[in-house]
């Protein structure tokens, strides 16, 4: 939940501007900060994900 968190808060910034900002506006910081924070977000659901596998699996083999 972490990692979607840190996405969505990554994105929200971009998005924001793309709705309310100027039309003529080149938010190229806030594209970069997007993808950053979204890779990030990413990574980190993957590793709990593999967390949460692992759990799974050697408590329902012990």
């Amino acid at each position: 939940m972490a990692g979607l968190a840190l996405a969505g808060a990554g994105y929200l910034p971009l998005q924001l501007y793309i709705l309310f900002g100027p039309r003529d506006g080149n938010p190229v910081g806030l594209g970069v900060w997007a993808v950053l924070a979204i890779f990030a977000g990413l990574v980190v659901v993957a590793i709990g994900l593999i967390k949460w596998a692992l759990h799974c699996f050697l408590r329902g083999r012990g």
